[in-house]
Parts: C-alpha cells; structure tokens; sequence
C-alpha cells in the first residue's frame, strides 16, 4: 500500500467531508511530527490486524480476564 499524499487527504476531505478538516490535521496524517498522532497507513495496518483476529466466544462485554 502507497502512503497516502496531502493531495489525496485534501480531495477525500473535500469531496466527503465538506473541508471538516484543516490543512494542518490532513499533513499530520501524512507527516506527523506530534509523535502522538499514527500514520495513516499504521491505523489502517493495526485495524486490519485487530479484524483478523479470532475472539472465539468473546462478547463485546466479557470482562473475565481483568482485574479489578
């Protein structure tokens, strides 16, 4: 997968969002310099990881492996 560019994010925001987004967000997904805010590429990446993985007989509300 190609790293998404400024030019894309902006047409994205534009077309499906209505300019939600400012300018300095959409260059934090391409180039982030907070070291907080994941890349665009890396959520996508860790979402496809969290699908791909099997919870068996896990429901949404199953807390039986935490502490409290």
């Amino acid at each position: 997968m190609s790293k998404p560019t400024f030019a894309t994010l902006k047409a994205m925001n534009d077309e499906f969002f209505g300019g939600r987004w400012d300018d300095e967000d959409l260059e934090q997904l391409v180039t982030p310099t907070y070291g907080v805010v994941s890349s665009f590429e890396k959520v996508l990446t860790d979402l496809q990881t969290i699908l791909g993985k099997n919870l068996g007989h896990v429901g949404p509300n199953d807390h039986s492996g935490s502490s409290k």
